[in-house]
């Protein structure tokens, strides 16, 4: 690939949403390429290196800049630090489960505050099979488009201390909550109903507001059919759980 239409293509993505998903789409062999190369083995979209590996460039566009040099070779260390996190979790959840399996139930990294990597991160916990998971992928980044949300902006909008995620959760859980459940109007307006929210979790606006990309992200998968995905929501599951609801 050549070094300057790279560089050019990848600044240009970063800044346009419908740009960056022609890029990364038209990109996808090369992806594969580069690590296959870090992992020293073959990797396809099958495999539990791909979602990785695909969030990491679309992290590396955001980061990018020409001081930077080559944007390839920006993305291949982004890469590799982000499969070497993945690697390092899978190892301490498969030294956790030896000792408490029941302890997790599917809900992996909880505590992980990338939300959009940990979705993305199959692990080997059997929660759901790859071809699956992808398709869940696949089929939210679709239903996400009708709000403006990109799946790749979701590891901007994630909210990343215990505090705040405990915050959103529990707003995620007033849009469940009855009478009656707020969901209904989210998918009819394609906006949060803030003010019924607000009514029912008492929070600062601005936290609306600020995560309100990840609220409707989080609200959709739980709603929708997304198992594989929603097995990593431990923090709004238990906040629904605790309103009533299965």
């Amino acid at each position: 690939m050549d070094e300057r239409i790279g560089n050019a293509a990848a600044l240009s993505a970063a800044a346009d949403k419908v740009k960056r998903e022609i890029f990364l789409r038209d990109a996808q062999n090369y992806i594969l390429r580069v690590t296959s190369r870090i992992t020293g083995g073959p990797v396809t979209t099958s495999d539990e290196e791909w979602p990785v590996a695909l969030l990491a460039v679309s992290e590396a566009l955001d980061a990018y800049d020409e001081d930077k040099g080559n944007f390839w070779s920006f993305a291949g260390v982004v890469i590799k630090n982000r499969l070497m996190d993945m690697y390092r979790k899978n190892e301490r959840h498969r030294a956790e489960i030896s000792v408490r399996p029941e302890a997790f139930g599917g809900d992996v990294d909880e505590d992980d505050p990338d939300f959009a990597l940990q979705m993305e991160m199959r692990g080997r916990l059997g929660v759901s099979d790859e071809n699956t998971l992808r398709e869940e992928i696949l089929s939210l980044q679709e239903e996400l488009s009708e709000y403006g949300i990109s799946f790749f902006e979701l590891t901007e909008v994630s909210p990343k201390a215990e505090k705040t995620r405990s915050g959103c959760a529990g707003l995620i859980a007033s849009l469940f909550a009855p009478p009656p459940p707020l969901t209904g109007k989210l998918k009819k307006t394609k906006n949060l109903p803030v003010q019924e929210m607000l009514s029912r979790f008492k929070i600062s606006r601005k936290i609306v507001e600020r995560y309100r990309k990840y609220l409707i992200a989080s609200a959709l998968i739980l709603d929708g059919d997304y198992p594989g995905l929603a097995s990593y929501l431990g923090y709004a599951k238990e906040a629904i759980k605790s309103l009533g609801r299965a």
